[in-house]
């Protein structure tokens, strides 16, 4: 039996706000509206600004830009970095 061992797409998004207790709900919002849950999530205050490094494994490169729109246009969001990786599934790199 042969496995499908293609690469799936992961987008990334930093995303700078201001310190703010509701920052992080409302950045969430905007993924939970379409019934999305990030991969991964991270976040550190770092001096005044509150950064969310944020994945979405299987999101098209066309979804990502719309995100990083919408997150870009919150009051309190001063940045918005986006990039793009790509990862084996688990069993493909057990197997090389």
């Amino acid at each position: 039996m042969t496995r499908d061992h293609s690469a799936t797409r992961v987008a990334c998004f930093s995303v700078h706000a201001a310190v703010d207790p509701g920052a992080m709900p409302r950045v969430l919002e905007v993924f939970a509206k379409e019934s999305l849950t990030p991969t991964r999530w991270t976040s550190v205050v770092e001096g005044d600004q509150l950064v969310m490094d944020i994945q979405m494994a299987g999101l098209a490169e066309e979804r990502a830009a719309y995100f990083a729109r919408v997150l870009g246009r919150m009051p309190m969001v001063n940045m918005v970095l986006t990039s793009a990786k790509s990862v084996l599934p688990v069993e493909a790199v057990a197997a090389a």
